[in-house]
């Protein structure tokens, strides 16, 4: 049979298509625009060796630098610690955020430490935390009695709250406790922790993300300018986002101007020496109330001059604390929802909270046909904490998950801090930090995106530093998740530390 012939045009056609065959390839390989074709993301593995519930915990009290003002007691910081009776590895010191407290990571460590052979973990409740008054808390839980609970932090319609609300005259050397006192109380638990393990890791979340990254480049007192840790880990936050602005006098939120005070100010008594969230703390006070409650008498139903509305203890917490019912969701996790309620709008909730805010409400009533409101697992889709585990965590012989009077001083001097640290002798560069660092923010928290943590990152250029966001877990979820998936992350990381 005889071969076709091809003639020049059909020749000429032929080489076209194979020229703009190679083109497309070319574009492909080397231009914009490209396709983002991404291989499904395979979850990571971490098998309990123990049930997490399992974990004991116990209290060590580290001294801390020796401020002038300061009377001795207060020179020092709290740790609470997990971990099982075998070798020390690696020891995570944890750093809580804004109003944060230790008992916050309970969750976490415990997971940690039942996947992690080798691994304890210390969290830092701050100098402030002993400002407290949670000696009625921990009479109330030690003798059962809630009613205890709803005096001292709630009061009654007779006698306002019992709790004792520092004064600030009295602890005026507050005013003295700045970023320094708090990166030095840092070193010493760090110090400890390096006696005791080989490896000695750094974890912050939110604004203790700032202060772990801050102290990894800290020239302190006795020190060669290299912090003494083999890594770190932010949680949720970073210098330029949580804390280190270059903020002096003040800024402009949502075009509105904030006016900071003068350390001066602080330090000679025109300015409030610790900040609080309600008059003498009164917002944390009913946040403990409510999650004790919850946990020791949850079907009982809630004082009446603390809810709105009727509903069981076990509805007062959760209300309280998820992030569904807040118009401020950045100190609540996702626990659950409330049943049998009556629900309005939260547009300051959605206005702030974006996508995953758009479930937000207001409980204003009971449902009808219902006698109170009460609380459910809701959605899993949604709901990544496990209610009970979590109420735990304000309560016990041990209970201080947020810190409620936050030394002015601090967040002042981590107001002014610039995030480059350039020009400052009691800091190296953030450019010459080279400690590995795994940065970890989740699309419901505060840092959304890999751009989120752009700022810091371009600081650290060169620098071993892994930035990944985490889905559907709030600012708050990240310590407390019950199946959480930071934790086969942050396990896998330590294990290829140097």
């Amino acid at each position: 049979m005889a071969k076709p012939v091809r003639t020049a045009s059909v020749r000429r056609a032929t080489r076209l298509r194979g020229a703009a065959v190679l083109l497309a390839v070319a574009l492909l390989a080397g231009c914009l625009p490209l396709p983002d074709v991404r291989p499904a993301t395979r979850p990571l593995d971490a098998p309990w060796r123990l049930a997490p519930a399992e974990v004991p915990s116990w209290v060590v009290r580290v001294p801390g630098v020796d401020v002038p003002s300061t009377p001795a007691r207060y020179d020092g910081q709290t740790t609470l610690r997990w971990g099982l009776d075998e070798p020390v590895d690696t020891v995570v010191i944890a750093v809580p955020g804004l109003f944060g407290g230790a008992a916050q990571f309970g969750p976490l460590a415990r997971r940690l430490v039942a996947a992690t052979p080798g691994l304890q973990v210390w969290a830092i409740d701050r100098r402030a935390n002993a400002l407290e008054d949670l000696a009625p808390g921990r009479e109330a839980w030690a003798s059962g009695d809630a009613e205890l609970v709803r005096r001292a932090y709630l009061g009654t319609a007779d006698a306002p709250p019992s709790y004792r609300a520092p004064d600030p005259e009295r602890y005026a050397f507050v005013a003295d406790w700045g970023l320094a006192t708090h990166l030095a109380d840092l070193d010493a638990v760090v110090r400890e922790a390096r006696a005791a393990a080989s490896h000695v890791v750094l974890a912050g979340h939110s604004l203790g993300a700032s202060q772990v990254a801050l102290y990894s480049a800290w020239n302190g007192p006795d020190r060669s300018g290299r912090a003494a840790i083999d890594g770190l880990v932010l949680i949720d936050g970073a210098p330029g986002r949580t804390g280190a602005f270059g903020y002096s006098r003040g800024f402009r939120l949502f075009g509105v101007p904030v006016v900071l005070p003068t350390r001066e100010a602080v330090e000679q008594g025109r300015a409030s020496p610790w900040t609080t969230l309600g008059e003498g703390g009164a917002t944390f006070a009913r946040r403990l109330a409510s999650a004790m409650l919850a946990a020791m008498a949850p079907d009982d139903p809630a004082p009446s001059g603390a809810a709105d509305v009727p509903m069981t203890n076990r509805a007062f917490g959760g209300i309280v604390h998820d992030d569904q019912y807040g118009a401020f969701r950045v100190h609540s996790a996702s626990l659950g929802q409330a049943r049998d309620a009556e629900l309005d709008g939260n547009v300051f909730a959605v206005l702030v909270g974006g996508f995953w805010a758009a479930r937000s409400g207001s409980v204003v009533g009971v449902a009808e046909g219902a006698e109170r409101v009460d609380w459910g697992p809701g959605d899993p889709r949604y709901e990544r904490t496990d209610f009970e585990e979590y109420m735990r965590t304000w309560t016990g012989p041990y209970a201080d998950a947020a810190e409620w009077y936050v030394p002015t001083a601090l967040l002042l001097d981590l107001a002014a801090l610039p995030p480059d640290l350039t020009d400052r002798d009691d800091f190296v560069p953030m450019r010459e930090v080279t400690t590995p660092t795994l940065a970890i923010g989740s699309d419901r928290g505060l840092l959304r995106d890999v751009d989120a943590f752009g700022g810091y990152a371009e600081q650290r250029l060169g620098a071993p530093l892994t930035v990944t966001i985490l889905s559907g877990l709030t600012h708050v979820d990240l310590l407390t998740a019950d199946e959480n998936p930071l934790v086969p992350l942050l396990a896998r990381w330590m294990t290829l530390l140097p």
